[in-house]
């Protein structure tokens, strides 16, 4: 990966050369160093057009020392390729497992069915399976499951009916599935398939810049890959009659694993028979997430890596998809295992206060458990657990959020996901197409209609500050939390999510692994009662509630457990094993999620400590060139933190400001191996407490350090200015802080607002002083007497004045307010989900000192 942890998605649609090389530079002016080019939707994919504007982009990005990653489809999600299987390699469309079935009731002898006519054009019947119902219902008898293949002749079943209620069904291979947008993809369990997708998409770009590769081009960008035999995030296997990914070796390979009963246990994989599922869902989800591993993005990261690039992108995660059908590609870390970076996809699923139970927007209906304390975690647990990745997790971010979406907004999703370990963000998106761009907004520059886009380096300096914080180093988190794909395939399972959620809430950090990592003993070896998987080490594994687990997994447990790790079982012990019988658990303890946080408390299992229970403070733990750092955010918009945190004994502790960019003295103090450090947090506030022995360093101000407060007002000058119109301001009629977004006021506006205004100063002249705008929508930039003081781009919006800013007498102050595009824009969807917020400067302002 490059240096920089910003690198934006770069739309193309075949814009003039000027406007291209105008929108790179304006990348770079505001921090940039990388992008995305995404030919969606330019109109010559792959052809003259898209060759002439790809040389353009990597001229432009060679001038100004940047690099380009190439998205790797026409569309998405990728495996398109362009849409040029259909035509060139139609022996390589998707293939799916599906079934008919015809119920009957016998005894009937001498019947016949046309069972062929199931069979429709370019389909192939595999199997005929007769079962007997259980009470007339969906659920079969797996005892009578039976093969009765031989009995087609000519496409007519003849099979005298036993007595009872039975049903027949008719297995068949088809490529119609029940996702129409991939219909012509490639077949992502095909080793062919996906070598035919790297012919026409990668080896043609390789052609045309190969002399770039690893250098200005950094490698390809793989967007949303999924199985796509059907739609949905639910699509658990079991769940409904929906087709089955499927290639010709499916079968074998679930035979080599232990289902030996095929074909006759096909029907399994639909329907309930009293247990004989379990088996043949979980073996059938074992294999085609590996085979979409292997063949998939396993195949395409090694074609990268051999051409001396690598392979970044994302997968569908949303809502449990990572370990399902449909939208999902059946476990996270297989699918990701290829990849030189993990992935995730924020798409208005992280939203302030929404950090619990779901919620609905234009996109989708979200899991906040999944999406605010899972998805970002599990991601970031495959890049420190995978040595191939380097401790890289890559974000694609703030996308389809509407125009409503501003820094404000941005800044509050860059701590929740830095605070789980995410450390490269792609934000969704720069368009150069002419505004407005109705494609999911927002776009930051937006043609120059952006107001916001004038701090947009207020928050890539943050980012970028953090990101480089927590890069190349060592994530430290005392638990491990086993994820649950395996569980959820055969039977009930608790989402890893729940367990994370209840541990970060106390302030325990955590890592997910995966069962495939666990049973390897090469990388994962208990020692002292330390588990060690690769670099990192858990005092503890928590095994979310299963109702059956691999063998392997819980005889590897058992050895852990039995060396010393503490193994905590949630809820309950599994019923048994997959493929085999009961299994021995006196190993392991049993213990319900409420309790979960006391218990590692009482065993030590613990980094940090409040001093108050506050479930919005989150905290990682990283350790980079021998310093250890603990990074801590506030994600309450409304509440404030203000009593101290307890860390391990050490070097003393400094704080830095990732904002201001300002390191700062703690008040601290030790005692019994404990340093405990005071920390006043308010919203949207993120501090690092960097234990390197730094101690005279200035004190960190706060609110709480002025004891008196003074009211600044006063008859204030209000004018505005739209961003293409700065700085030629109109002035206003309005000469209080009021909503501007009110009905009757500016209500359409969008752009800048400028507040002028003399005030008296006759206090004695303090040391320092802190200004306190009060409410603010939702940027401000801050002048007195002609002097910048700075930009807050979300709360607070405190400015700390330095002596000799504030005078006796006469003060001038100007503070300018950016608001977002929404006001002038609403017929974006993706706005009507989310409330709108005032316009302006609403105050009270103060004066503390």
């Amino acid at each position: 990966m490059t240096h920089d942890y910003i690198t934006p998605l770069f739309w193309q649609h075949g814009e003039a050369e000027e406007v291209l090389r105008e929108e790179i530079q304006h990348m770079k002016s505001v921090g940039i160093q990388s992008f995305v080019a995404e030919p969606r939707p330019h109109p010559d994919y792959l052809s003259d057009g898209w060759w002439r504007d790809m040389a353009i982009l990597v001229d432009e990005a060679q001038k100004n020392d940047m690099k380009v990653w190439i998205f790797d489809d026409g569309d998405y999600p990728s495996g398109w390729a362009n849409g040029l299987i259909p035509e060139k390699y139609p022996e390589h469309l998707k293939v799916y497992l599906a079934e008919n079935h015809i119920d009957v009731t016998g005894p009937r002898n001498g019947a016949y069915f046309l069972a062929g006519r199931w069979i429709g054009e370019g389909e192939k019947l595999l199997y005929v399976v007769a079962a007997q119902r259980k009470d007339r219902g969906m659920d079969i008898i797996g005892e009578t499951l039976t093969d009765i293949t031989d009995h087609m002749h000519n496409g007519r079943l003849y099979w005298d009916v036993p007595e009872g209620e039975w049903r027949i069904f008719i297995i068949k291979q088809t490529h119609t599935g029940e996702e129409a947008h991939t219909s012509s993809y490639i077949n992502p369990l095909s080793r062919e398939a996906v070598r035919a997708y790297i012919d026409i998409i990668h080896e043609e770009h390789y052609k045309r810049f190969g002399s770039e590769f690893g250098k200005t081009i950094q490698g390809f960008f793989t967007d949303e890959p999924r199985f796509g035999n059907t739609t949905g995030y639910d699509r658990a296997i079991g769940r409904s009659r929906m087709p089955l990914p499927y290639c010709d070796s499916v079968l074998q390979l679930m035979q080599e694993k232990g289902i030996e009963k095929i074909p006759q246990l096909l029907p399994c994989l639909w329907y309930n028979a009293g247990g004989a599922e379990v088996d043949v869902r979980y073996v059938y989800m074992d294999v085609v997430s590996g085979l979409f591993a292997k063949n998939f993005t396993g195949q395409l990261g090694d074609w990268c890596r051999a051409h001396q690039v690598k392979l970044i992108g994302h997968l569908v995660e949303e809502n449990g998809a990572h370990a399902r059908l449909g939208y999902g590609a059946g476990h996270y870390f297989r699918a990701v295992e290829g990849m030189d970076a993990a992935g995730l996809d924020i798409v208005c699923n992280l939203y302030p206060e929404q950090t619990s139970g779901s919620y609905y927007t234009g996109f989708n209906f979200f899991d906040s458990d999944f999406s605010h304390w899972g998805l970002s975690k599990m991601a970031s647990s495959a890049a420190c657990l995978d040595p191939k990745k380097k401790g890289v997790t890559i974000c694609e971010t703030f996308g389809a959020y509407g125009w409503n979406e501003g820094l404000k907004v941005m800044k509050w999703i860059t701590d929740v996901l830095t605070v789980r370990g995410v450390n490269h963000m792609v934000p969704h998106a720069f368009s150069p197409q002419e505004f407005p761009d109705p494609d999911c907004p927002p776009h930051f520059y937006a043609r120059g209609e952006n107001p916001q886009f004038r701090h947009f380096d207020v928050w890539s300096s943050y980012a970028n500050d953090v990101c480089g914080r927590i890069t190349d180093g060592l994530h430290k988190a005392p638990v491990a939390v086993l994820y649950h794909a395996e569980a959820e395939w055969g039977g009930e399972a608790m989402p890893f999510e729940k367990v994370v959620k209840v541990l970060m809430q106390r302030q325990i950090d955590s890592d997910v692994v995966s069962a495939d990592m666990l049973v390897d003993e090469e990388i994962s070896k208990v020692e002292n009662g330390v588990l060690g998987v690769h670099a990192q080490q858990y005092r503890a594994l928590v095994v979310p509630y299963a109702q059956y687990l691999p063998a392997p997994l819980l005889a590897s447990l058992k050895k852990m457990a039995e060396a010393g790790l503490k193994v905590w079982f949630i809820r309950d012990f599994p019923q048994r094993a997959y493929l085999y019988g009961a299994v021995d658990c006196s190993a392991f303890e049993k213990v319900t999620l409420e309790k979960l946080p006391e218990k590692a408390a009482q065993a030590g299992i613990v980094d940090i400590k409040l001093s108050d229970y506050n479930p919005d403070i989150c905290y990682i733990h990283y350790e980079k060139e021998g310093t250890d750092s603990y990074f801590l955010v506030n994600q309450s918009t409304r509440h404030t933190f203000d009593g101290w945190v307890e860390l391990p004994a050490g070097k003393a502790i400094h704080l830095y400001d990732p904002m201001r960019h300002r390191s700062y003295r703690a008040e601290q103090s030790s005692a019994n191996g404990k340093t405990r450090v005071q920390l006043y947090l308010q919203p949207y506030e993120s501090l690092f407490l960097v234990a390197d022995g730094q101690q005279e360093l200035p004190a960190r101000c706060t609110p709480k350090d002025f004891p008196k407060q003074r009211a600044v007002d006063g008859v204030w000058r209000i004018s505005s200015a739209t961003s293409k119109e700065y700085p030629a301001f109109t002035e206003q009629p309005y000469q209080e802080l009021v909503n501007l977004a009110e009905p009757d006021k500016l209500p359409e506006f969008a752009g800048i607002v400028r507040y002028e205004l003399s005030f008296e100063w006759d206090a004695a002249k303090p040391a320092q002083a802190l200004l306190d705008l009060g409410n603010v929508y939702e940027c401000a930039t801050v002048t007195l007497n002609g002097e910048e003081v700075g930009t807050c781009i979300c709360p607070p919006y405190q400015f700390v004045l330095e002596p000799g800013l504030l005078k006796k007498g006469n003060n001038q102050l100007v503070v300018e307010v950016v608001n977002t595009l929404v006001k002038s824009h609403e017929e974006c969807s993706f706005d009507w989900y989310f409330p709108q917020e005032p316009t302006g400067l609403l105050g009270p302002v103060s004066l503390r000192y």
